[in-house]
């Protein structure tokens, strides 16, 4: 063997045995300019729920009928 040769072991990641799958979504917005039909995509944050344009929930209000 020359000395340029070498042997490289790769072991598996412990880590990576099993994956968690993630629970919320990436909520994303898709825009489209009104003149030139050219769209795009803004990312907010991750969320289990999202309503758009809704009442804001708050915590300890009274229901109102």
């Amino acid at each position: 063997m020359t000395a340029n040769n070498r042997v490289t072991v790769v072991s598996p990641n412990p880590s990576s045995k099993r994956r968690q799958a993630k629970t919320t979504k990436k909520i994303v917005l898709r825009l489209e300019c009104a003149d030139c039909k050219v769209r795009s995509q803004v990312a907010l944050k991750r969320c289990k729920h999202f309503e758009l344009g809704g009442d804001k929930k708050r915590k300890g209000q009274m229901i109102q009928f």
